[in-house]
C-alpha cells in the first residue's frame, strides 16, 4: 500500500477537532480493502516537529488533502462545523503554513482542498480551492495545482447506492429539482491553475481566533 497521500491539517493538534480521528479511520479502512484504491493516509499537523511536507517527495500521484470547513466563497476555513470555539484561517495563512511545514516549489502532485464547497465561488470572491491556487502561484510554486469540491464531503468514505462494490469519498449535489444526490468526489471536483490574480480586497487577510470577518 503506497503512501501517496497526505492529510494536512493547518491547525495544531491541540486544534484539529476530528480530523486526525477521520484520517485513521480513512488508513483503517484502506488497508481492509474496502475501498476501491488501497491509499495509506499520513496525517501532519501545522507545528509538528520538522519539515513534513518535504518528505513527500515531488510525484505526480501525490496528493496533499488540506483539511477545513468552509462554505461557497468563504475565503477562511474553520476547524470546527458547529458552535463554540474555533479558529479560522485565510486562503494565504493555510498555504504560509504548508510552507513553513516543508512545501516544496518542485511539487507536482495534487493539492486537494478537502473543505465543503471548496470549488464555488460567490458573488465578491472566487472559490477557496481558486485562492488556493492563485496564492500558491503568486509565491512561485508554479508545478502544483489545486482541486475544489462543488457541495458537502464525506469526511470518511462511505457506501453509495447502487451496484458499488467498494466504499467511495463523496460530495453531496442537488439535482434539477432540488433534491440531493450522493456521488463519487471525482464527479464533483474542479480544477484550478492559479493563472488569475488575487482580488485585491483578499490580498492582506488575516487569521482571527473566534469569529469569521465579513466576506
Amino acid at each position: 500500500m503506497t503512501t501517496n497521500r497526505c492529510v494536512y491539517i493547518p491547525f495544531t493538534r491541540e486544534q484539529a477537532g476530528d480530523f486526525i480521528q477521520e484520517a485513521e479511520k480513512a488508513n483503517s479502512l484502506g488497508s481492509s480493502g474496502k475501498t476501491h484504491h488501497a491509499r495509506k493516509f499520513t496525517v501532519i499537523c501545522y507545528g509538528d516537529p520538522g519539515k513534513g511536507l518535504k518528505a513527500l517527495g515531488c510525484a505526480t500521484n501525490t496528493r496533499i488533502l488540506i483539511a477545513g470547513h468552509g462554505l461557497a466563497g468563504r475565503p477562511y476555513i474553520s476547524n470546527s462545523a458547529g458552535q463554540g470555539q474555533k479558529e479560522y484561517l485565510p486562503f494565504n495563512a493555510v498555504v504560509d503554513r504548508m510552507i513553513e511545514s516543508g512545501l516544496q516549489k518542485r511539487y507536482l502532485g495534487t493539492i486537494s482542498c478537502d473543505v465543503c464547497y471548496s470549488s464555488l465561488k460567490s458573488s465578491k470572491n472566487p472559490a477557496f480551492a481558486d485562492l488556493v491556487s492563485r496564492y500558491l502561484h503568486k509565491k512561485g510554486y508554479r508545478l502544483a495545482h489545486t482541486i475544489g469540491y462543488m457541495g458537502p464531503m464525506g469526511a470518511v468514505h462511505e457506501k453509495l447506492q447502487g451496484e458499488h462494490k467498494f466504499l467511495h469519498r463523496v460530495v453531496d449535489l442537488m439535482d434539477e429539482n432540488n433534491n440531493t444526490v450522493t456521488v463519487k468526489s471525482k464527479d464533483a471536483k474542479v480544477r484550478f491553475w492559479g493563472m488569475k490574480s488575487i482580488p485585491k480586497h483578499l490580498d492582506s487577510l488575516a487569521s482571527s481566533l473566534n469569529t469569521c470577518p465579513p466576506f
